[in-house]
């Protein structure tokens, strides 16, 4: 029994005993990477797939903007403790690195490494995360960088061609040498700004010929962010340079306007859209103060925008710049739009942004944009450029994206190019870089749409790529080239009268060449006389029968045209075609008027003798009703007949 009592108290000692035991081990630290702990890049939206690799790594990894001549990326290497010359000469040995700094304050290095070597760099001892080294000069080069509009045009090629957006704004500087002609050669007329509205000092002038201005500065502003081609130097080009702006002045030049003449701006752009083939629009304006929280779906703005829509206008609005929740307010707030949010070039949600829900709780923004330090155009300086940051630089950038879009696709409607631009954006959360507080939206699975950024940060290329084979039966194929060999007028248009023809070079044989114009009520043609050669030819009488059939369409005048090539179940990029249609006289073949000429003579004469009865007929039967003029308006029409 005492032997039992013994065991049981060593047994009690040694409990006792244990912790201090414990605490004499030594615990072994590691400042060289051999154990990782925990820390921040654990739990992060920067890489959401959680590989090492940093999202914006994985969405630049082929971008030009980035890569240089040795295919090497610019990039952040993330340590858990302070790296030095030994990390340094571990990557030049591993990853063949390129050092250029310490980071001391945020434990990492600063360097180029080749796109090959990712994998093996973020596997490397004490390495936790790979992460993009971005752009922050204050340029438009950011924002087409950052959402992949570069990468949109080395892929595609589309530039804008075609497209015309409205600026709905404090005007266009007509005389700025980024938006006043498209090739920027003095010496053509191809003015980029087809048209301008002032609803603001000359309303009743309804025909678009006034010369357009800007005495604010914020329209031309955005009007070089969507469309400028950035002359004279090419540093701030916009999103698509190539496409048309028709400007509508609605703010005065103290940058504010009434209600009602914003929507007389909205209505012009509805009524002239066939006119000017105008399809996008961008409009930077909201209500402020109280408007912004209580803003109904019903305000008159918010149904004016929703009407632009529906008539076939992709109307893109800034989310306004409050700072604050729950406050997008007319006409931003408005159902049918596409309501942008604004980014910091870090693609993080600016702080200024405003944030929804509506007061419906509808939820928006609907997509995110760069709008923070947008270098664009500085109106009234000739050639000079200039920074802004908003919402308001944000949404003709993302209008730009839309108008790449309708190159790629003139069948989309507005709904079809909000849906793709939001199911190809990247999501993030609202938390996101912790640049805003967290929302209960971040605990959803696979949510894809919060009050902070929409459904995302707009992806121009997936756009672009998406919207050409969106409900088409045909695969984007590049290989597949159509080039216009018609020279172009002083006006960049090809010039087409009776017996004219446009001729198209295709760089190899396809099935069929099919043309539409890009009025959004057309379709796509045949080209039936193709043979499956290397030339195609769309004469001048087929271009006037299919545009004759268009409701409310001058055949005379400016028409813009875009053509594919269709091989298997693949086609080409399109290309558009500016022409000018000159008077509409129905071109005859000699040949076909001879052989025909008997059948002509005889509609003639039964015209003419119809005419002369019924005329002997109706004056027997009541002579007193009609005077003898009438004898002689009805010869007329007969002597008319026979000169004819």
């Amino acid at each position: 029994m005492n032997n039992y009592k013994q065991i049981f108290s060593l047994f009690g000692i040694a409990i006792l005993l244990a912790p201090l035991a414990v605490a004499t081990v030594p615990v072994s630290t590691s400042t060289n990477g051999d154990e990782e702990p925990l820390g921040w890049w654990t739990e992060t939206t920067v890489d959401r797939n959680k590989n090492k690799v940093g999202d914006m790594v994985e969405l630049h990894i082929d971008n030009p903007i980035f890569l240089d001549e040795e295919n090497t990326l610019p990039l952040i290497i993330d340590f858990h403790y302070t790296p030095g010359q030994d990390e340094i000469d571990m990557l030049r040995v591993s990853v063949d690195y390129q050092h250029q700094f310490i980071l001391h304050g945020i434990d990492a290095l600063a360097g180029r490494v080749p796109v090959t070597e990712l994998l093996t760099l973020r596997d490397l001892p004490g390495v936790v995360m790979v992460e993009l080294d971005g752009v922050l000069t204050i340029a438009n080069a950011d924002a087409r960088a950052g959402h992949g509009v570069d990468m949109a045009f080395e892929e595609t090629g589309y530039d804008g061609s075609g497209t015309t957006v409205a600026i709905i704004d404090t005007g266009l500087d007509g005389n700025h040498t980024s938006i006043d002609d498209q090739d920027d050669d003095p010496v053509t007329d191809d003015p980029k700004i087809l048209a301008f509205y002032d609803a603001v000092a000359n309303a009743g002038n309804t025909n678009g010929t006034d010369f357009p201005y800007d005495d604010h500065g914020h329209g031309s502003h955005c009007g070089g962010t969507t469309a400028g081609t950035g002359a004279p130097t090419y540093e701030h080009v916009g999103m698509a340079p190539q496409a048309h702006l028709v400007g509508v002045k609605v703010l005065d030049g103290g940058g504010s306007g009434s209600f009602a003449g914003v929507m007389a701006g909205m209505q012009w752009t509805i009524d002239t859209m066939h006119q000017y083939n105008t399809r996008a629009a961008s409009m930077s304006l909201g209500g402020p103060g109280g408007i912004e929280w209580t803003s109904s779906e019903e305000d008159s703005v918010n149904r004016q925008a929703n009407e632009m829509v529906r008539a076939g206008i992709a109307l893109f609005i800034a989310a306004g710049n409050t700072a604050f929740s729950a406050q997008i307010g007319t006409p931003g707030s408005a159902e049918d739009v596409i309501t942008v949010g604004a980014l910091d070039k870090n693609t993080a949600i600016a702080i200024y942004s405003s944030q929804g829900p509506t007061e419906e709780g509808r939820v928006k923004p609907n997509i995110a944009y760069m709008g923070s330090d947008i270098m664009s155009v500085a109106a009234n300086t000739g050639d000079q450029y200039t920074g802004m940051s908003g919402t308001s630089m944000a949404t003709p950038g993302a209008a730009g994206v839309g108008a790449l879009m309708l190159q790629a696709n003139p069948d989309l409607s507005p709904f079809d190019i909000r849906n793709i631009m939001q199911e190809t954006a990247t999501y993030r959360q609202c938390h996101y870089m912790g640049a805003n507080e967290p929302c209960p939206e971040d605990l959803i699975p696979k949510n894809r749409q919060n009050n902070v950024y929409g459904h995302g940060h707009v992806n121009a290329l997936e756009s672009v790529i998406e919207a050409a084979e969106y409900q088409q039966q045909w695969n984007f194929d590049r290989n597949i080239t159509l080039n216009v060999s018609n020279s172009l007028n002083s006006n960049g248009h090809v010039y087409l009268g009776p017996g004219d023809s446009i001729e198209i070079r295709l760089n190899q044989g396809v099935d069929t060449v099919q043309w539409m114009s890009n009025d959004l009520r057309d379709s796509w043609s045949n080209i039936h006389s193709y043979d499956h050669g290397s030339t195609v030819i769309l004469e001048y009488d087929e271009i006037v029968h299919e545009l004759e059939h268009l409701p409310g369409i001058m055949l005379e005048g400016n028409h813009t045209l875009s053509m594919r090539g269709l091989e298997g179940t693949s086609s080409s990029p399109l290309i558009s075609i500016d022409i000018m249609l000159g008077e509409n006289i129905p071109v005859e073949d000699p040949a076909e008027g001879s052989t025909n000429f008997v059948l002509y003579g005889s509609v003639i004469a039964a015209i003419l003798l119809t005419i002369i009865i019924l005329a002997a007929t109706l004056t027997n039967r009541n002579e007193s009703e009609f005077n003898t003029s009438d004898d002689s308006d009805i010869q007329e029409v007969v002597d008319a007949e026979i000169i004819s």
